[in-house]
């Protein structure tokens, strides 16, 4: 019986060929390029984070709360210098007029046993009508039979303590929010008044006078005086504005 030999099943295996110097050491440096700008990444957003911070916390610290502001306007008083009884109105109150515009009419009382005069109320200007007597009613002399007020010339005041006073200066600009406004709108630190009439929590407080800024009039003038609003002043703004402390 004849004997084969098998083949030789475990083959010798290639040898590898050794990597280049070279390229291990380009392996090398793109590993430390891409670990470096990996940190620099990542050094750089916290950076731009925290100046975010820093920025946000500046301008915080910028804007000061002066609290609730009412929306005002000067009345203008509008009546005869004789005692009489209106006799008829032409307008209600809320009704906007013309200067000129026909008001009321006034049944002045008769010296002696002539027929009495009737007088027309007239406004002196333009305006909205807050207030009118009805039919009947007795107008004393030198009393109003209408009030009237002006809303172009309407303006924001808000009552605030010295310390806060302090904060500002005419000029500084304000952002004003509160019911009837689609957001905030802008207005001017214009004047410092002082409290004069005692009331109670008033002292040591004064009252800053906020005119809205002509883009805001539009939306301002809709409004109706005695409306409460929010005020936040920005004390970035008129560096070189008179002190409001010392307008006062």
């Amino acid at each position: 019986m004849s004997t084969s030999t098998l083949p030789e099943l475990d083959a010798a295996e290639p040898e590898a060929k050794p990597v280049p110097r070279r390229a291990t050491r380009l392996r090398r440096v793109a590993r430390v390029v891409r670990t470096t700008l990996v940190v620099l990444l990542l050094l750089a957003t916290a950076a731009a984070g925290g100046g975010y911070v820093v920025r946000q916390r500046v301008a915080e610290r910028a804007m000061v709360d002066a609290g609730s502001a009412v929306l005002t306007a000067d009345p203008v008083m509008v009546g005869s210098a004789d005692a009489g009884v209106v006799a008829q109105t032409m307008v209600a109150e809320r009704d906007s007029v013309t200067a000129g515009q026909l008001l009321a009419k006034v049944t002045l009382t008769a010296n002696g046993g002539g027929k009495a005069p009737v007088q027309e109320i007239r406004a002196p200007g333009a305006g909205v009508v807050t207030q009118i007597l009805d039919p009947g009613a007795v107008a004393r002399a030198g009393e109003p039979v209408a009030v009237l007020y002006d809303p172009a010339k309407l303006l924001f005041t808000v009552t605030v303590p010295v310390e806060t006073l302090r904060k500002l200066r005419l000029g500084m600009h304000a952002s004003v929010r509160g019911p009837g406004l689609p957001g905030a709108v802008s207005a001017t630190l214009a004047a410092v008044k002082p409290e004069v009439d005692g009331s109670a929590g008033t002292a040591g407080r004064l009252t800053v006078v906020l005119k809205p800024d002509p883009a805001a009039l539009a939306t301002v003038r809709t409004l109706v005086p005695g409306l409460l609003f929010t005020v936040t002043v920005d004390t970035t703004t008129a560096p070189n504005g008179t002190p409001a402390v010392n307008s006062a």
